[in-house]
C-alpha cells in the first residue's frame, strides 16, 4: 500500500483549517498520480463529507475511484480499511445518479411500485441443484421446516432448476419445490431459466440461494423487515462455510480482507452470492435479466453485479448508506445495501461436500481472511441440521 505521507499532511492539515477546496484539491491531484493511495482517499471522502461542494466534477470521482480499485486489484492490496471510505463515495455517486430528473428506474417505480401487505412478505427462493442427492435433500427438508415455522408472517416459496431429469424432478417436487429442467452448462443460461419461470410467480423479492446454501430462521425475519422498508437489493459480505469430509468450519470475512490475490481486493464490500435479495420492482425494471445471453459457468455472482449496475446505476454501500426514495405510493432504499451476518448476529453457512463451483480451499487463503469456527460451531448446535445428512 503506498502513501504519499507529505501531501497527505498536507491534506489534512487544510482539512482541519476547514480549508476544504485545497484539501480536496490536494487528494485529487495526488490521487491522479498515485491512484493506489488509501490515506488520500479516506481524507478526500471525509472532506466530501464535510463540504460536497468542492465537487465539480462526480465523473471525476467516479475514474478516481475506479483508478483506485484497480490499483487494488493489480496489487492485491487490503482493502478492509477503506470500506467505510468507498461506501460513502459510492452513496454520493449514487445520490448524484438519482438526483437528476426523470431517472427511468424513479419513473418505473412511480408507475409500478407494488405495496407490501403488512406482516406477511411473499419471498421466493431461487436455486439450481446438479447431483449432490442428499445434500439437496437436506436443502429442501430444511427451508420446508422454515417454511412452515414462519408461514404465520412470512410466505416462503422455492424454485429449482434441476438438469437430471426425473432424479432431480422428484426430489425437488417430493419436498414442494416448483421445478423446471434445464441443462446443467452453461451455468449463468440455468439460473436465468429459473428467473424466467420466476415472472410467472407471485413474490415480493427474490432470495438467490445455492442448493449447499442454509440460511437461519431470523434471517428471513431481517428480509422481511428491510423489504419492507423498501430496500430493493441487499446481501451479505461475509458468510460460514463446512467442509463435509474434514468437518471444519470456518468464518470468511469477506473480499479485500488480506493482500491475497483470491482476496479480491477491489470487491471490498460487495456482497457474496450467498442469501442475495432482489426486490420485485427491480427484477421488473430488469426485465428478469440477470445472466441472459452470458454462456458463462463462474462468476455469476460479479456478472449478476454488473448488470445492475449498468442498468440501474447502483453501487455497493454501507446500509445507512443507501438512497432513500420517497414516492407518495412508498419509499425505496437505492443502491446494493452490504450488511455483516456477524454484525447482526445471524447464521448463513455453504456446506461443500462435492462438485462445488468454488472449493473450499479459496475461502482458505490467508489467515487474516478467515477465523476457525470448529468447535464454536459444534458447541453452539448450528450445525445440527447436517446430522440428517
Amino acid at each position: 500500500m503506498q502513501f504519499d505521507i507529505v501531501s497527505a499532511n498536507q491534506a489534512e492539515m487544510a482539512l482541519e483549517s476547514e480549508d476544504f477546496f485545497r484539501s480536496f484539491d490536494i487528494c485529487r491531484s495526488c490521487l491522479k498520480k498515485t491512484p493506489g493511495d488509501a490515506l488520500l482517499y479516506i481524507i478526500m471522502a471525509r472532506t466530501i463529507c464535510r463540504s460536497p461542494t468542492v465537487v465539480d466534477s462526480w465523473k471525476e470521482i467516479t475514474e478516481i475511484t475506479a483508478s483506485f480499485q484497480d490499483f487494488n486489484r493489480q496489487n492485491h492490496v487490503q482493502t478492509f480499511s477503506v470500506w467505510q471510505a468507498l461506501s460513502f463515495i459510492n452513496s454520493c455517486l449514487i445520490t448524484n445518479h438519482f438526483s437528476q430528473n426523470s431517472d427511468p428506474l424513479v419513473e418505473f417505480l412511480k408507475q409500478t411500485g407494488r405495496r407490501i401487505t403488512e406482516g406477511k412478505v411473499k419471498l421466493l427462493i431461487l436455486t439450481c441443484v446438479w447431483k449432490r442427492h442428499e445434500l439437496s435433500r437436506l436443502f429442501f427438508s430444511y427451508y420446508n421446516r422454515l417454511r412452515r415455522k414462519l408461514s404465520a408472517v412470512i410466505d416462503i416459496q422455492i424454485i429449482a432448476v434441476g438438469s437430471e431429469g426425473k432424479i432431480s424432478q422428484s426430489i425437488c417436487e417430493e419436498h414442494d419445490a416448483h421445478y423446471i429442467e434445464y441443462p446443467n452448462q452453461p451455468l449463468s443460461d440455468k439460473w436465468q431459466a429459473g428467473l424466467d419461470y420466476a415472472r410467472s410467480f407471485d413474490f415480493d423479492a427474490l432470495v438467490v440461494l445455492g442448493s449447499d446454501d442454509f440460511i437461519c430462521e431470523n434471517t428471513f425475519r431481517f428480509y422481511s423487515k428491510e423489504i419492507s422498508n423498501g430496500a430493493l437489493f441487499l446481501g451479505f459480505q461475509d458468510c460460514y462455510l463446512h467442509d463435509f469430509s474434514t468437518q471444519k468450519t470456518i468464518y470468511w470475512k469477506g473480499y479485500g480482507a488480506s493482500n491475497e490475490q483470491q482476496s479480491q481486493p477491489h470487491r471490498v464490500g460487495e456482497a457474496i452470492g450467498l442469501g442475495r435479495v432482489l426486490r420485485r420492482e427491480l427484477l421488473e425494471f430488469m426485465d428478469f435479466d440477470l445472466w441472459r445471453g452470458m454462456d458463462a459457468n463462474k462468476s455469476l455472482d460479479g456478472i449478476m453485479k454488473n448488470k445492475i449496475i449498468k442498468k440501474t446505476g447502483f453501487l455497493p454501500v454501507k446500509p445507512a448508506h443507501g438512497f432513500d426514495l420517497r414516492l407518495n405510493d412508498g419509499n425505496y432504499v437505492l443502491g446494493m445495501l452490504s450488511f455483516r451476518l456477524k454484525d447482526l448476529g445471524l447464521f448463513g453457512i455453504d456446506v461443500k461436500v462435492s462438485d462445488n463451483v468454488t472449493a473450499f480451499e479459496k475461502y482458505m487463503t490467508s489467515t487474516s481472511v478467515y477465523d476457525d469456527v470448529t468447535l464454536e460451531c459444534a458447541n453452539n448446535g448450528r450445525l445440527d441440521f447436517l446430522n440428517d445428512l
